[in-house]
């Protein structure tokens, strides 16, 4: 219902308030205003982001009513949102003498706490808010709670209050999120699965529930069901983009980018702006070796992102492969240039240089690789043939022997030391290291023959591949 001024009855009566409050401070005068009078005033003025304004009001009804806790917390409150929050813990002090089971001032002093990065006493806090609140208080109290257990890394106990608001509270769209990101960052993943499937059977047109259960089984590689719950959740949101984006991504880890195309597309459609999803459109068209339609989205997605790395080294590795490896070049040190503890970066980075003939530059870019991801199963065996063409065989040597300590299941380098060892002619150690590598990876022989073709016409070592044949 509205007054003669067209505003709701109680802003007007508001705004009467502020008025004669204000009047009084142009006239010097002194007029009475109760406790829930001082509140409203604070509240108008915080509204209207008027700090100062506000903490002037608490400062004179404070001099009114020294002994109102709810003043007392109101001033506290002011100055936490303003991040004062030692000042506030003043003012909560004095509440607390007066009104120690006052529910504002714990919730007051756990978001203080919680600014101040003490989760065990914001926790503390937000319980005993808990133990006082009524039914309408309890659900953003858990709320607090389980984001403070989060900060502790408490992921158990925050789950426990997450699914207690849901039971009561089954749309609260944060708390699902905020259940569905515990479950994954505590490495439940199967447990979040049964929950998000139970929790959809008895709210079947929750999206965000499905939604969360096509997380799961995402994370589960079972990307068919994740598939079907993104269809559902896409059923009851049609504009749900994240659910669309996702659904993408399942296609894209099956290797089926027609599909991941369709979709990210949907994604796009929802937000014509959004980089991300031309960056992954442009990675679909590179995959189906569309580069020219990659290189297309990829410049479309760096027109909304200039700083979007990967964009950049897509249209590298589009010209790599299209063995522009001039332009490549200037594209992918661009890329680093944004992200230089890429190792993916560094190592298309050396392959370009490899192959404009730059052969120190591509030694420089696989050794930052290894520097970076020493675990990689290939950098090794490149820079191992780097050093050798660039006449340093004794580097090379030194690289495989490295490579065979630290990575003894690595039958690719393996064979790729046999190799390096027959074209130095050193077949005494040629053919004991084929022996291990056959007697551990027969079923990668072939890529003896990768990097050395002419091994097939080496009598022993047919003979030797011949014999663990019949085993």
């Amino acid at each position: 219902m509205e007054n003669e001024a067209g505003l709701p009855f109680e802003d007007s009566s508001t705004q009467s308030i502020v008025n004669r409050f204000e009047k009084m401070i142009s006239e010097s005068k002194s007029y009475f205003f109760d406790v829930d009078e001082f509140e409203d005033i604070v509240q108008y003025y915080s509204e209207k982001n008027d700090a100062v304004k506000a903490l002037k009001v608490l400062e004179y009804a404070l001099y009114m009513h020294p002994n109102s806790a709810s003043l007392l917390v109101s001033c506290a409150q002011l100055y936490v949102s303003i991040h004062k929050p030692q000042e506030a813990l003043k003012y909560l002090n004095k509440a607390e003498a007066i009104e120690p089971y006052n529910i504002d001032l714990f919730y007051t002093k756990g978001t203080i706490f919680s600014q101040l990065r003490k989760s065990e006493k914001a926790v503390e806090q937000y319980k005993k808010a808990l133990d006082h609140s009524d039914s309408n208080e309890k659900e953003d109290i858990m709320l607090q709670l389980a984001f403070e257990l989060e900060n502790a890394n408490k992921y158990d106990e925050a789950i426990y209050y997450l699914k207690e608001i849901l039971i009561e509270n089954p749309d609260n769209e944060i708390a699902l999120y905020e259940i569905g990101f515990c479950f994954d960052v505590s490495d439940q993943t199967e447990i979040g699965q049964i929950y998000f499937t139970e929790f959809v059977d008895l709210n079947p047109y929750s999206y965000i529930g499905w939604y969360n259960l096509g997380i799961t089984y995402g994370k589960l590689e079972l990307y068919e069901k994740a598939i079907s719950s993104y269809d559902f959740a896409i059923a009851i949101k049609e504009d749900f983009s994240s659910a669309y984006f996702n659904k993408a991504h399942c296609y894209s880890n099956q290797d089926d980018f027609e599909n991941a195309l369709i979709c990210f597309k949907e994604t796009l459609a929802l937000d014509p702006e959004d980089a991300l999803s031309l960056y992954y459109i442009g990675e679909c068209y590179e995959k189906l070796e569309r580069y020219e339609k990659a290189i297309l989205h990829f410049k479309k997605a760096l027109k909304y992102d200039d700083f979007l790395a990967d964009a950049w080294m897509g249209i590298g590795s589009c010209y790599f492969e299209m063995e522009r490896y001039r332009e490549s070049l200037t594209y992918i040190k661009k890329a680093i240039e944004l992200d230089d503890n890429n190792a993916d970066y560094y190592y298309l980075l050396g392959d370009v240089q490899s192959d404009l003939g730059f052969l120190d530059e591509a030694y420089l870019a696989y050794l930052k690789v290894y520097e970076l991801f020493e675990e990689d199963e290939t950098i090794l065996i490149d820079l191992a043939n780097i050093s050798e063409e660039l006449n340093d065989s004794e580097k090379a040597m030194e690289y495989f022997l490295i490579g065979i300590k630290n990575q003894p299941k690595n039958g690719k380098l393996l064979y790729n030391f046999v190799a390096f060892l027959l074209k130095k002619g050193d077949f005494i150690n040629a053919l004991f290291y084929l022996d291990v590598a056959l007697k551990e990876h027969y079923e990668e022989k072939d890529e003896l023959f990768e990097a050395y073709e002419e091994a097939k016409y080496n009598e022993q070592v047919i003979e030797l591949i011949q014999y663990y044949k019949t085993l």
